[in-house]
């Protein structure tokens, strides 16, 4: 599932961002790479990964939901511009 993010002003002036549905798409996804940090004792992972998929309305910021876990989407780009295969890079959100 790719979601989409919304922007909306509260009563007092205040921004909301909310996320909901805004496609559903199939593929794969590759893990590239991990790293974890470790602050204040707390570690914090960070997880990059491709998802690869057939050419959808997926754009930087939106989020893609595979299972239980949820990624942030860095770059979506139709590979070659032929129209056949999506590359999404993402990062998973901990």
């Amino acid at each position: 599932m790719i979601h989409r993010k919304a922007v909306t002003q509260d009563a007092a002036g205040g921004i909301t961002e909310t996320f909901s549905t805004h496609a559903a798409v199939e593929g794969r996804m590759r893990p590239l790479s991990g790293n974890k940090i470790v602050s204040a004792d707390k570690a914090t992972y960070f997880a990059d990964f491709r998802f690869y998929c057939f050419p959808a309305d997926i754009l930087e910021g939106d989020r893609l939901v595979k299972g239980s876990d949820t990624y942030d989407v860095k770059h979506a780009a139709d590979m070659m511009d032929f129209g056949r295969l999506m590359q999404v890079d993402c990062e998973l959100v901990r």
